[in-house]
Parts: structure tokens; C-alpha cells; sequence
């Protein structure tokens, strides 16, 4: 269903709404209903350079489900290095690494993906402060990231809206269930206030919420690892 498609049918119901109020619903309803159920499910790629360690990740994800290294996967680590490489700082940056090590991890940071390499015994650990850490930033370039993650989809705008599709990529149907949203959303405008009716699509967009979460449940696969920090 696109944009278009679903103006038309909230019209119905609400034939003042300003298109760029619907579309805000619309993508409102459509972040809710994924974060909700986790029924969306996408891949995101991206290199590796030397000395990097964060990867920026889009809004829209929800979840890190996976990542892998040039086809490998890799475990998450549980809590991050004692020393940090944040490249928002230039002032005193850790040394680019010069050793490669293939045993690498990755962590969450606030919209970025972490990834480190474990080091081996025979290299020094790095030190900062009198702390030491066993973790350096990724050693290699040109390495591909890929990121399993629940997400959203990419959201509708005024120039993409009449040929923009609702949940694309989401299997089973649950365009109606952005439609109960929205036009329960319109209900709650002082215009057409109607608290009775809000409810009646509320209950339906609920049932849709319901249904789809056991759909993604039975979908949900979750092949990564968690391994402790030894910092």
C-alpha cells in the first residue's frame, strides 16, 4: 500500500488532516507497530577502517541481533573497554594498531556499533592513566561490517508519499493495522474529537500489534554470542 493508497482510505474518516500531519502519523505508526513486534528485520553494511572503532548506525534501529566480520561472527561484549578510542576527540588519540588479531567483539555505544580486537599475549597491553586494556580498535581496512538488527523502515516524506510503501519488506499484511493508528490518532484531534471511535480503532491496531508479535517470536532467530569484559 502506498502513501497515496493510504490517504485515501484515512480521508474516509478524516478529509481535513493536513498531508503533512498524516504523513507524521503514518511514520509514527509504523516506528510504534515495529518497536512493538520486531517484525521488521534488516541488514546494514558498511568497511572498516584502521584505528576505527565506531560505526554509525541509522535511528531507525531497534536491536543489534548479529554482527559480522568479513563473514565471520562475531560475540558480543559484554560491557565496554575500561579504555576507550573515540574518535570525537582528536587531542590525545590512541595509536593506530600495527598488529592484526582476528579475535573481535562488538558492543552498543548510542547509535554506534564498537568493534574491537582482543590481543594477544605476546603484545604489550595498551595503557592509559595506569589502566590497561586487552582491547585495540579494529587492526585492517576495507573488512565488511554487516549488522543484523530489528528496525523500522525507511520513512515516508512529501516527495516520496504517493509511490512510498507502507511497512515495505514487512510480510503479512499489517498495513491496515498503520491505518487503525493513524485514523485513532485523528480521533484525538480537537477537530474530530470523538474519544469513542479512537477507541473502537485503538482496540483493532492492539489486536494487529498482538498478532504480529507472535508471528515475529516465531521468526526470531538469535544466533549471537555475549562473552565477559576482561577488560
Amino acid at each position: 500500500m502506498t502513501g497515496i493508497q493510504a490517504r485515501e482510505y484515512i480521508r474516509q474518516h478524516h478529509p481535513n488532516m493536513p498531508l503533512i500531519q498524516l504523513i507524521d502519523l503514518l511514520n509514527e505508526a509504523t516506528k510504534d507497530f515495529c518497536n512493538k513486534t520486531h517484525i521488521y528485520k534488516a541488514t546494514l553494511t558498511d568497511s572498516s577502517t584502521i584505528g576505527q572503532r565506531y560505526y554509525t548506525l541509522p535511528d531507525s534501529i531497534i536491536k543489534i541481533l548479529k554482527v559480522h566480520i568479513d563473514d565471520v561472527s562475531i560475540p558480543r561484549l559484554q560491557g565496554d573497554p575500561i579504555i576507550d578510542d573515540d574518535e570525537l576527540s582528536s587531542t590525545n588519540p590512541l595509536p593506530s594498531p600495527t598488529t592484526v588479531y582476528n579475535d573481535r567483539y562488538y558492543y552498543e555505544s548510542i547509535g554506534r556499533v564498537g568493534i574491537v580486537e582482543k590481543i594477544g599475549p605476546t603484545t604489550s597491553a595498551i595503557t592509559r592513566d595506569d589502566k590497561t586494556t586487552k582491547y585495540q580498535s579494529i587492526s585492517e581496512n576495507n573488512l565488511e561490517i554487516r549488522v543484523y538488527a530489528i528496525t523500522s523502515p525507511a520513512s515516508l516524506t512529501s516527495a516520496n508519499y504517493s509511490t512510498g510503501t507502507i511497512l515495505s519488506g514487512v510480510q503479512g499484511g499489517y498495513e491496515r493495522a498503520i491505518l487503525d493508528y493513524v485514523i485513532s490518532q485523528g480521533y484525538y484531534l480537537p477537530e474530530r474529537l470523538n474519544p469513542e471511535l479512537a477507541q473502537v480503532f485503538e482496540i483493532k491496531y492492539e489486536k494487529a500489534v498482538k498478532e504480529a508479535k507472535k508471528v515475529s517470536k516465531g521468526r526470531y532467530i538469535d544466533i549471537g554470542r555475549i562473552v565477559p569484559n576482561e577488560f
